[in-house]
């Protein structure tokens, strides 16, 4: 069946990357995730009806008391969160911050220019030449950072490359630099893993050794690995919906806000009528944008829901495999049991009927019942017939 993980790595790599995986190989990666996995599995094994807990609402988890699985899902997802394109956005942050220092820095230099001295004799006092010394060095280091960036931005793509990963830089920044670049990052290294887990997964059951119980066991793993990747979208459309969207609203809010003062600003005085109308165009194309972008979320929500429900049927697909190939290996036993009972029957050899009886005590009863019958009676022998006493007198 082609992988919804296949499909999520073609879909112009909207839904990629993680945490910080750059060194991390699978083995370590296998090495921390798969106890949790073999939990989870574990447990919903036990739970037939609970593996799509995702499905309640926080309230409900609560509620009910089966919020154990959430909990293995987290701790999984945790090991999942990591990869290269994380790794890069973690970067390009720590140096965007800092470059953001610096321009803070050279505006307050910038300020201090206006009342510095062009000259002093005093060695402590800051002239106008230091001070525009110190910014110029602050713009090299800016420009240093930003060619950084760039080369880690092309570094990334080529480790992406070597993994069969197609990517522009275009869609790296697309990740870098919008509002929910790093949700979809998120869900995207969760996608790159099962990707690997799968491959390596498909190897192991290939091999001749690869009995019931191993294909369970696999199937297993895959099962719960979905279930993280579902864990994984969820986050990001609720991200979408509970931080972003509110915060355009509220900007979109504000600047039509604005806009109302300016309007009434012009209309009111000649003199400021020009600033205020360049304010009432900055506001509209505010607004404009803010909608554009929401109209993108929207999209990008519908997007995230239709690959959880692709998800949802690949964890059910999964969770269904899982329990034929358990009952298929519960049959088997069955029929291995059923076998060696069949066997103790057919191979009974009942013992000789003496065997159930004591010899002695046999010898003894017949003794006794020769004397219960008495002495055995004398023959007499055949011929002339004896005579009668009486008539011999």
């Amino acid at each position: 069946m082609p992988s919804i993980v296949t499909k999520a790595l073609t879909e112009a790599a909207v839904l990629f990357a993680s945490h910080t995986l750059a060194p991390k190989t699978f083995a370590g990666f296998w090495k921390s995730v798969s106890p949790r996995l073999a939990e989870g599995v574990g447990y919903i094994d036990k739970h037939q009806n609970e593996g799509l807990e995702a499905d309640k609402t926080f309230l409900e988890i609560i509620t009910f008391r089966d919020a154990k699985i959430e909990r293995i899902v987290n701790g999984c997802l945790k090991e999942f969160l990591h990869s290269d394109v994380l790794a890069l956005i973690e970067s390009v942050e720590r140096i965007q911050n800092g470059i953001q220092s610096r321009r803070e820095q050279i505006n307050a230099w910038k300020l201090a220019t206006l009342t510095a001295p062009a000259t002093s004799l005093m060695p402590l006092k800051v002239t106008r030449a230091a001070l525009n010394r110190r910014i110029e060095r602050e713009r090299e280091a800016i420009a240093a950072d930003e060619k950084r960036i760039e080369r880690l931005k092309n570094d990334c793509l080529e480790r992406l490359s070597q993994a069969g990963i197609r990517m522009t830089l275009e869609q790296i920044d697309g990740l870098l630099y919008t509002a929910e670049g790093t949700e979809l990052a998120n869900t995207m290294a969760v996608a790159q893993h099962i990707k690997e887990i799968e491959a390596q997964l498909a190897t192991l059951i290939g091999t001749p050794d690869a009995g019931p119980e191993q294909v369970k066991q696999y199937t297993g793993f895959l099962m719960m690995s979905y279930r993280v990747y579902i864990a994984a979208i969820e986050r990001a459309i609720e991200a979408v919906q509970t931080r972003y969207m509110p915060r355009l609203e509220d900007i979109i809010s504000q600047a039509d806000s604005q806009m109302q003062a300016a309007d009434r600003i012009q209309q009111s005085s000649s003199k400021r009528a020009e600033v205020a109308l360049n304010n009432i165009e900055l506001n509209a194309r505010t607004i404009e944008l803010a909608q554009l972008y929401r109209k993108h979320l929207d999209w990008r929500v519908m997007r995230l829901k239709m690959l959880k429900a692709d998800m949802k049927s690949n964890f059910e697909l999964a969770h269904n495999t899982f329990r034929t190939v358990k009952l298929g290996s519960e049959l088997i036993d069955v029929i291995k049991t059923g076998e060696k009972d069949l066997l103790a029957i057919f191979e009974f050899e009942p013992p000789e009927i003496d065997a159930f009886y004591d010899k002695d005590l046999r010898r003894e009863f017949d003794a006794l019942t020769e004397q219960l019958r008495g002495p055995a009676p004398v023959k007499r022998p055949r011929g002339r017939p004896r005579k009668n006493p009486a008539s011999a007198r």
